[in-house]
C-alpha cells in the first residue's frame, strides 16, 4: 500500500491534479497533508489551502502535520517521524509532492530519500511549452524595468544544508568501469539492447567466453537492482532497458568525459605552446 505526503502552500489545484494521476496507479490508503505553521502571510495562505485540499481529499482523512518550511532542521524531524513509522514500522511505500516546496525543505525531503528505502519524490508541473507569461515581452521597454523591481529583496548569511558525511556510493570500486560502459553504451545506442549478448559485444568482449557472460549478468542484474536498468521478458528474448534514471546517469557520464577530454587538448595546447 502507498502512503502520500503533499506539502500545499499557493498550489492546492495542482497539488491535487497529481494526486489524482497518481492514484490511478498506486493504491493509495494514507495521505498526509503539510502546512506552513508559521504566522506570517505564506502561512495564512497555507493554512487555508491545506483546509481546502483536506476537504478535497476527506475520504482519505488526511492528516494534517504543521511544519515550518524554511528550517530544513523542522522540516527533517517531521519527515523522519512519518518515513521511521510508514517505511520502516508500516513497510509502506511513500510518495512525497515537492511542488509547493521551497528549497531548504526540497533539499531535507532530498536526504531523506536517500536514507529511506521505499521513498519516492516527485513534483507536479505545469506545460512545458511556454511558461512566464506575466513577464513582459524581452523586447519591450518595461521588460527591463519588470526585472529590475523584482530584484527588489536582499539577502542575508548563506546558511549551509546539513547533509551527511557519507555519500551514495551507485557503484563500487569493482564494478564501477564496466558499468559505466554498460550504461553508455546502451545511451548511444537509443538506451535499448535486444539481448546482454548484443551489450557485451558492444563493450568489445566475447559473448561466448562463460566468464565474462556470467560476470556481464551479474553486473546487469545489479544495474537493475539499482535502478539504472530494467529487463523485459519476451520468450527466449532478454532485451535491457535503460530507466529514466539511467539515460539520465549515462547523459552525464558522457557530456564529463567530453568536459575532461576538452581540459586535456587545452592543456596539451597550452604546454605545446609553452
Amino acid at each position: 500500500m502507498v502512503v502520500v505526503i503533499n506539502y500545499v502552500c499557493f498550489h492546492p489545484t495542482m497539488v491535487l491534479d497529481g494526486f489524482e494521476k497518481l492514484r490511478i496507479v498506486k493504491p493509495i490508503e494514507k495521505v498526509y497533508i503539510l502546512y506552513d505553521n508559521k504566522s506570517d502571510r505564506y502561512g495564512h495562505a497555507s493554512r487555508r489551502n491545506a483546509g481546502k485540499l483536506a476537504k478535497w481529499l476527506e475520504f482519505f482523512k488526511p492528516i494534517r502535520i504543521p511544519i515550518n518550511p524554511q528550517s530544513y532542521e523542522n522540516v527533517f524531524s517531521r519527515l523522519f517521524a512519518i518515513l521511521y513509522r510508514e517505511c520502516i514500522l508500516e513497510r509502506r511505500e511513500v510518495y512525497i509532492d515537492v511542488t509547493d516546496l521551497p528549497p531548504e525543505a526540497v533539499s531535507a525531503v532530498t536526504t531523506l530519500a536517500l536514507m529511506f528505502k521505499g521513498v519516492n519524490v516527485y513534483v507536479v508541473t505545469t506545460s512545458r511549452e511556454k511558461r512566464g507569461n506575466f513577464i513582459p515581452h524581452p523586447e519591450s521597454p518595461k521588460f527591463e524595468e519588470w526585472l529590475e523591481k523584482k530584484d527588489d529583496k536582499r539577502g542575508l548569511e548563506p546558511v549551509e544544508l546539513q547533509l551527511p558525511k557519507v555519500r551514495l556510493k551507485l557503484l563500487s570500486e569493482d564494478e564501477k568501469e564496466i558499468s559505466e560502459r554498460i550504461l553508455v553504451e546502451l545511451y548511444k545506442r537509443g538506451g535499448e539492447a535486444g539481448s546482454i549478448k548484443d551489450l557485451i559485444e558492444w563493450c568489445g568482449e566475447s559473448p561466448s567466453i562463460p566468464a565474462v557472460k556470467n560476470r556481464y549478468s551479474r553486473l546487469i542484474d545489479s544495474l537493475v537492482r539499482k535502478g539504472f536498468l530494467y529487463k523485459a521478458y519476451r520468450g527466449r528474448e532478454r532485451p535491457v532497458y535503460l530507466t529514466d534514471f539511467g539515460k539520465v546517469y549515462a547523459s552525464a557520464l558522457l557530456k564529463a568525459a567530453e568536459t575532461v577530454m576538452g581540459r586535456v587538448q587545452a592543456l596539451r595546447k597550452v604546454s605545446y605552446e609553452l
